[in-house]
């Protein structure tokens, strides 16, 4: 989009400006201690991987969060756990507070449960010399100890007291509680007590961070046609069947859509015949039919992701628009559900990514650039960015394979990504650079 290459070649000219700078010896003794700590850091990555906190797993997810609450404790944080409703069977939300008035008020966003479910066969972290596998090493139980280890050495270095920051560690980031006003209460109320929102999901490239994220909606397209013979098919009296009016929306979607910058939208699962039972809380279906009959009830579900607002506004109107154009014989709709809404790019965010890469050029690892929004999911953050001032994610190690058996960590990046969050916290909170 042209709005999100005008940031970018803003955030060039910025970097362009920035001057190599040496760290003061206390963000010295603040990376020094980080890099004393990695073997210490790991094993609690370790120890956090191998229990399973799939987010239906409600036991797994909260048992992660007490591990991670006395530890909060042990820096001077005020922790506490904010419950969901009992009928979205979800585990609540981990909150640990720091008060305090220097700089800006600080918040840090992470979460507590992964993707893999407490019966997935991917339940164990291993480790293969430079790199570690596991299921939340780096989505999200990687980024959760970069939080902790960085407050660490801000303590170490005696720095901690009087920093504003608010931790909000949500239970079901990976698939939220709905509505999500009611789930994402927390988090929306330390927003409006902080300045900056720090997200730590992983890194998906190095050097990089992620200034803009895409949201997510979710839709569900249902077809009817007249059921019969086979024999009948494309004639006055059947019509063309469920089946081929969904794939009649499909393919006009991805004819009419499928080019525009910053858009996508995925059909996940697909269930046709003569009749289908969709379960959506299990993730999958039912459907009987035969090879000699006109299928007669279609549903595709899937998701749209954009990267502003009202580019989510014109990808429904165009998607309903393609739904009402009818074959011969049959009927849709379509029926949009809320998800997480998009991060558009800020001069805000620029300014914040700005020191983020000033702190990492101090510590010499060089400038850190905006990552494509296109290659990044959508995540908590998104739903509180119009409410602080300026937002940076993708702060976690880096790594590949989130949401996947071959989810993978680089563990050098471990210590590094924490060296610079904490020294991000403390220039913010101290007004430094």
């Amino acid at each position: 989009m042209k709005a999100f290459l005008f940031i970018i070649l803003c955030s060039q000219l910025l970097f362009s400006q920035i001057v190599k700078a040496q760290a003061t010896p206390i963000e010295t003794q603040i990376k020094a201690y980080i890099a004393e700590q990695q073997s210490e850091q790991l094993s609690l990555l370790e120890k956090m991987v191998n229990i399973n906190s799939g987010t239906a797993n409600i036991a797994g997810v909260r048992q992660i969060g007490e591990v991670l609450k006395p530890l909060f404790e042990q820096l001077g944080f005020k922790t506490y756990w904010v419950e969901e409703p009992s009928d979205m069977n979800r585990a609540g939300t981990l909150v640990a507070e720091h008060l305090g008035t220097k700089g800006k008020r600080i918040l840090i966003i992470g979460h507590l449960d992964t993707v893999f479910a407490k019966e997935s066969l991917f339940q164990k972290f291993e480790r293969h010399g430079d790199k570690a596998t596991g299921p939340g090493v780096i989505d999200d139980k990687g980024g959760d100890v970069v939080i902790l280890y960085a407050l660490k050495s801000l303590q170490d270095a005696n720095v901690l007291d009087g920093m504003n920051i608010s931790v909000v560690l949500t239970g079901d980031e990976e698939d939220s509680g709905k509505p999500t006003h009611v789930s994402r209460k927390p988090l929306f109320k330390a927003a409006q007590q902080s300045d900056v929102a720090l997200g730590f999901e992983w890194a998906t490239l190095p050097n990089t961070v992620t200034i803009a994220r895409r949201g997510v909606a979710h839709w569900q397209i249902n077809t009817q046609g007249n059921g019969g013979h086979s024999l009948g098919i494309f004639q006055k009296t059947a019509g063309y069947g469920a089946i081929f009016e969904l794939t009649r929306i499909l393919d006009t979607m991805r004819n009419q859509m499928g080019a525009e910058k910053d858009l996508s939208f995925s059909p996940g699962l697909i269930l046709a015949g003569t009749s289908i039972n969709y379960n959506k809380d299990n993730f999958g279906g039912e459907a009987y039919g035969k090879d000699n009959i006109i299928a007669k009830t279609a549903m595709v579900a899937g998701d749209l992701r954009f990267i502003t607002p009202q580019q989510e506004v014109n990808a429904k109107e165009k998607i309903s628009k393609i739904v009402d154009q009818h074959l011969p014989g049959t009927k849709a709709t379509v029926n949009f559900q809320e998800g997480i809404p998009s991060m558009p790019p800020s001069a805000n965010n620029i300014e914040l990514l700005k020191k983020y890469s000033e702190v990492s050029i101090s510590l010499g690892y060089g400038p850190v650039r905006p990552l494509d929004p296109g290659l990044r999911g959508a995540a908590d953050i998104s739903h509180i960015a119009a409410i602080t001032q300026a937002n940076l994610d993708g702060l976690g190690p880096v790594g590949t394979g989130a949401h996947s058996e071959k989810e993978t960590l680089d563990i050098k990046s471990l210590p590094i990504q924490t060296q610079k969050a904490a020294i991000l916290m403390y220039r913010l909170s101290n007004n430094t650079k």
